[in-house]
C-alpha cells in the first residue's frame, strides 16, 4: 500500500564537476570587472595629471586699481602671466557688501598680456550692477583650473 521512494543524489563527481565551473565562470566575471575598472582608472589618472600640469601653468593676477560702480558694474585690468595658452572662457565672481554673489563671464582677449574688463568686455553686461558697496572680494579663474584663482579683496 505505501510505495518507498527513494531518491539518489548527484553522484560527488557530478558536484564537483558543476563546482568548478560555477567557480570559474565567477572568477572570469571578476576578472572581466577589475580589468576594465582598472583601464578606466589608469585613464582618468594620466587625464587628471595632464590637466594638472595644464593648470599649473596659468597664472592670472589683478591689478590693484579696481573700481566698481553698482550702475556700471566692475573695471579692472587682468594679466595674464601663463605660460600656456587658454582660449576657454574666463569666470568673474563678485561678492558684494550684503554677500549677493555676482558672475560673468568674459572671451579672453588679451593684448600684450593684459585685458580691460568692464561691463563692455563681460556676458551679461549688467551681471555684476547692483551689488552693494564695498566690494568684499574679486575672484577670476578659468572653469578647468578653479584653484588658479586671481583675488582681490579691495575694489573701490
Amino acid at each position: 500500500m505505501f510505495q518507498s521512494i527513494t531518491s539518489k543524489g548527484v553522484s560527488p563527481l557530478i558536484a564537483t564537476i558543476l563546482l568548478v565551473a560555477v567557480s570559474l565562470s565567477l572568477a572570469g566575471i571578476l576578472y572581466s570587472w577589475a580589468s576594465q575598472n582598472a583601464t578606466s582608472t589608469v585613464t582618468s589618472v594620466d587625464e587628471t595629471q595632464k590637466q594638472w600640469e595644464f593648470c599649473k601653468n596659468v597664472t592670472l593676477n589683478i591689478e590693484q586699481g579696481c573700481k566698481y560702480d553698482p550702475s556700471t558694474g566692475i573695471n579692472f585690468i587682468l594679466y595674464n602671466n601663463s605660460t600656456v595658452d587658454f582660449d576657454e572662457n574666463i569666470t568673474i565672481g563678485v561678492i558684494g557688501a550684503n554677500d549677493l554673489i555676482g558672475t560673468a563671464t568674459i572671451v579672453p582677449n588679451f593684448q600684450g598680456g593684459a585685458m580691460v574688463i568692464n561691463s563692455a568686455t563681460y556676458t551679461p553686461s549688467d551681471a555684476l550692477n547692483g551689488l552693494s558697496e564695498p566690494i568684499k572680494l574679486v575672484r577670476v579663474f578659468i572653469a578647468t583650473c578653479k584653484d588658479r584663482v586671481a583675488l582681490t579683496k579691495s575694489c573701490d
